[in-house]
């Protein structure tokens, strides 16, 4: 259910995990096909990044948080994961767990079903 303030209390979490291959065109699809109402995640291997490494779409931040690799802007390797949370989470629900690689990142979430971490490992 929702709260006034249009977060999220569900007792789960709901997961989307897909390597686009840095494809452009799969990375388009995914933004279209991943519904904000169902999703509250996404782990992403070999995202599309743009020339100076990000992750865009024109609906991207609408709906999503895009969170990198604790090193992403300092590190001259390009990173292979990224993630994608729900902005309807609440920011005081989860944290980003620092890991220094460009190929692996953690966030933890905390809730009524306790603390989770959640992995995105190339």
């Amino acid at each position: 259910t929702d709260t006034p303030n249009n977060q999220d209390t569900r007792d789960n979490l709901k997961i989307w995990q897909q390597n686009l291959r840095k494809s452009s065109p799969a990375w388009e699809h995914m933004v279209k096909s991943l519904d904000p109402e169902i999703y509250d995640l996404a782990c992403i291997q070999e995202p599309y990044l743009n020339p100076v490494k990000l992750a865009n779409a024109s609906n991207l931040r609408t709906h999503w948080d895009a969170i990198y690799p604790t090193d992403h802007h300092s590190s001259p390797q390009r990173s292979q994961v990224i993630m994608l949370v729900n902005k309807r989470l609440s920011k005081n629900s989860w944290h980003i767990v620092p890991l220094k690689s460009s190929n692996a990142m953690s966030i933890e979430f905390t809730g009524p079903f306790s603390k989770v971490r959640i992995y995105n490992i190339y």
